[in-house]
């Protein structure tokens, strides 16, 4: 009977059965989140960078994908030459990923799960261009920003953090030199 109430504790306690590391959180991610790895790419980059080494295996593309930084709550994966993955574990057992694709111009894609890989209806906004730019930059450059907002998103590995930046790149060489000093971040806590 004991051994039956405790089943039962463990059952309807679900912070109990939480994951408390990204590394179990990465390693049990569906193949449709990342359709380029296998279960097997995933555990042995975990592997690799648990013991110092390169994480680097061959994705199905016969590409190379990197688990640049592994902590117990961060993660940083270079996907494919265009794909940056980061993933923060969050207080909650929730975690924020984000997907950074750089065509040419980085601009970044922001969801949350939860521990099990269920999609939260969570959602973070980018900020409004206008929340990087200063005043004094030129109408014309703060017009051609506005009409094509590329924003890139990185999660902080320290704390529970997110920065914004305005890019750039679709901007004329002259225009970029003129935005040059003009543009500065955005951070928000998550």
């Amino acid at each position: 009977m004991k051994l039956l109430t405790f089943f039962l504790l463990l059952l309807a306690c679900p912070m109990l059965n939480a994951q408390t590391h990204i590394r179990d959180i990465y390693a049990a991610a569906p193949d449709s989140i990342f359709p380029l790895l296998t279960k097997n790419n995933r555990l042995d980059q975990i592997d690799f960078r648990e013991n110092n080494m390169q994480a680097i295996v061959k994705n199905r593309f016969d590409d190379h994908s990197e688990l640049l930084v592994l902590n117990d709550k961060y993660l940083r994966l270079r996907l494919s030459e265009r794909c940056i993955v980061e993933m923060r574990l969050l207080p909650d057992s929730t975690f924020c990923m984000v997907q950074t694709y750089n065509a040419p111009a980085p601009d970044s894609h922001i969801r949350f799960f939860n521990s099990t890989w269920q999609q939260l209806p969570r959602t973070m906004e980018k900020p409004a261009v206008e929340n990087f730019l200063s005043e004094d930059i030129d109408t014309d450059i703060r017009l051609a920003l506005q009409a094509l907002p590329l924003i890139k998103a990185s999660l902080s590995e320290n704390d529970d953090s997110i920065t914004f930046e305005l890019q750039t790149a679709e901007l004329t060489r002259e225009q970029r030199q003129k935005a040059e000093g003009k543009t500065h971040p955005v951070v928000q806590e998550l």
